[in-house]
């Protein structure tokens, strides 16, 4: 090994160089699935339709919701072999069979063909002692003792009626501190002027750039965690629950 101080000063600047690049942290790789989710029967776009990635033991690691073309983005958090699921109401949900992501940066072009069901799916009634026992569970306290109360079925389904998405119910809902406004990268939900809240669909975040686009029609339940109100989710934390994820 040669040491530097018998190295020619114009040989430093190059071996110092090489020194730091291999330290350098290796770069994160990202593998991403997209296409389109399509209806089997014309290939008309399945809009609005939630997609998830699980693993082949069934836990969540990813979800976004389809745009108004069907089209949709997701990204596996490292390599592994993954599901990819859709659900939309009106259609019966769809799984891939398992497909694996490898160690390096790559696309996954891949659309998902969902089936009409021949009716529009119902079993979303939950009772209201359920729900709470299924919260309970979910947030490790009752959801009476939030300090905002739990925006239901009900409510969510009157903001359907009037064409309202998921920035309208929040806007409107009955909490004066909570502030709703438009940033670069989609909507900010803010409680008194605080930091965007982080948004959750079933357990899994959501991006802000697909909020707009989160069919409130796959929504029962809705929670508003104030900051350090839940040990979970201390930055506070918009919580949606879908009726299937509640039974």
């Amino acid at each position: 090994m040669i040491g530097l101080d018998r190295v020619a000063p114009p040989m430093l600047p190059l071996l110092l160089l090489l020194a730091l690049l291999a330290h350098a942290p290796t770069p994160l790789v990202a593998q991403t699935f997209e296409g389109r989710v399509l209806d089997a029967q014309d290939d008309t776009p399945v809009g609005t339709a939630l997609v998830r990635l699980v693993d082949d033991e069934g836990e969540q690691h990813a979800v976004t919701a389809a745009d108004s073309t069907g089209g949709y983005r997701i990204e596996a958090p490292e390599p592994g072999v993954y599901r990819l699921q859709a659900e939309r109401l009106g259609y019966y949900g769809m799984q891939t069979p398992l497909l694996e992501a490898g160690n390096a940066d790559a696309v996954y072009p891949l659309d998902l063909l969902m089936r009409r069901a021949p009716l529009p799916i119902e079993g979303l009634e939950v009772s209201r002692a359920g729900i709470d026992r299924r919260l309970r569970l979910m947030i490790g306290m009752s959801p009476a003792s939030l300090r905002k109360e739990p925006i239901g079925y009900e409510e969510i389904r009157g903001h359907i009626e009037r064409g309202h998405d998921l920035s309208d119910l929040l806007r409107w809902s009955n909490t004066a501190s909570l502030l709703v406004f438009r940033t670069e990268d989609g909507p900010c939900y803010t409680l008194r002027g605080g930091p965007c809240l982080p948004v959750y669909f079933n357990g899994a975040r959501f991006a802000p750039e697909v909020l707009d686009v989160v069919p409130l029609d796959m929504i029962h339940t809705i929670l508003i965690l104030y900051p350090k109100e839940n040990i979970a989710y201390e930055r506070g934390a918009v919580l949606l629950y879908s009726g299937a994820w509640l039974r």
